[in-house]
This record gives structure tokens, sequence and C-alpha cells, in this order.
């Protein structure tokens, strides 16, 4: 399955680090672990997800969504300085 190479995980942009890897749990009462995405440096989702695709995603899109929100705020910032 594509969506779960390692290489579509997107670095760290915390660290930059490339480092990152799926973790899981089972929650008490349920019967099928959840699962999130972890990087060496102790960054992680905050999201929990119910299948290590959806873990992937919800990093990527935590990153992509971040990143356009620094491109955002960023020269906003520097002008009102």
């Amino acid at each position: 399955m594509k969506e779960l190479d390692p290489h579509t995980i997107r670095p760290c942009l915390a660290c930059g680090g490339t480092n990152v890897h799926l973790e899981s749990m089972l929650p008490p009462g349920r019967k099928q672990e959840v699962w999130r995405v972890v990087c060496s440096c102790g960054q992680t989702s905050q999201q929990w997800s119910v299948s290590q695709g959806a873990a992937i995603r919800a990093w990527n899109r935590n990153l992509a969504s971040e990143h356009d929100l620094d491109k955002t705020i960023a020269p906003s910032a520097i002008s009102k300085g």
C-alpha cells in the first residue's frame, strides 16, 4: 500500500529529521489499535487515528498546515517589527 511507504511520511518540522515511526496503542474498550506518527526528537501527532494510513495522512496534513501558517504569519510579523 503506497500510503504506508515510509517515504510518504514528511520530515518533522521541529527538527527536520526523517527518523519517524508509527506508534500504536490499544485503548480500554477498543478491539483495534489506534495509531500516530512519532519523531525521534519527541514531536508527535496529538491526534490518534484508526489506521496507519490515516495516521500518516494526519501527520502530513498537520505539517502542511503548519508550513502554510508560517508563510502567512511571517511576512506580517516582519512588516510590523
